[in-house]
């Protein structure tokens, strides 16, 4: 199969579809986690207020996994300061 060769101005105009790959976990099995009854508190309250900003379906397991990411823009030291303040 061969490409046909684009026109001058067409690569401007033409529209395409581009696949999102979405962060699909459905397939991996669920990692259980101990959490105090303050902290679970706490997450609901959280998972609450963002779904107030959002239509998207927001829950613990959201807020938690969008933590790692936080987690990893702040790097080991924050982290470890944090688990040594309120852990």
């Amino acid at each position: 199969m061969v490409k046909p060769e684009t026109t001058q101005g067409e690569a401007k105009t033409r529209l395409s579809n581009v696949k999102v790959n979405r962060n699909r976990t459905t397939s991996e099995n669920p990692k259980t986690i101990r959490m105090t009854p303050a902290e679970k508190v706490m997450c609901s309250e959280l998972v609450d207020e963002i779904q107030d900003l959002t239509t998207k379906t927001i829950t613990d397991s959201t807020v938690l996994r969008a933590a790692l990411y936080l987690a990893r823009e702040a790097g080991p030291e924050k982290m470890l300061e944090m688990i040594k303040e309120y852990l």
